[in-house]
């Protein structure tokens, strides 16, 4: 069972925070054997990649979910979209919506594309917005 807590949540805002800070438009999960890798791309380049155990990418992607509106009945490993407009939790200064996609964990593939919306108040147009 996921263990869905504030820290995993925290950490989802977290990593939108950096990717914010870099001027991404997307943050994606994928599948590299028994790792999944989070990259955080600017304009089609990767600005950010780091590993993550699977079992704590499930924790993760289940609370991105729960961040979202109206999130009601995700369960990991299921396609699903969603979007996050701060109703659950404020979102980083800047980001006015996260459309996110969930797929099942196939290795080499997404398992989440995370697009990034910015007001366009905020958006020095490093980031192609």
């Amino acid at each position: 069972m996921n263990m869905i807590t504030p820290d995993t949540q925290i950490e989802m805002l977290s990593l939108l925070e950096n990717a914010v800070a870099a001027h991404a438009n997307v943050v994606q999960v994928r599948i590299a054997g028994d790792q999944a890798v989070v990259e955080t791309l600017a304009t089609g380049s990767v600005v950010d990649a780091r590993q993550v155990p699977l079992a704590r990418c499930a924790d993760l992607l289940s609370a991105a979910f729960r961040l979202c509106d109206e999130a009601d009945d995700y369960q990991y490993d299921t396609s699903r979209s969603a979007r996050m407009t701060g109703l659950r939790a404020a979102l980083p200064k800047g980001l006015t919506m996260v459309f996110m996609q969930f797929f099942p964990a196939r290795d080499g593939q997404r398992h989440l594309v995370a697009r990034l919306t910015y007001d366009s108040d905020t958006c020095c147009g490093t980031c192609g917005g």
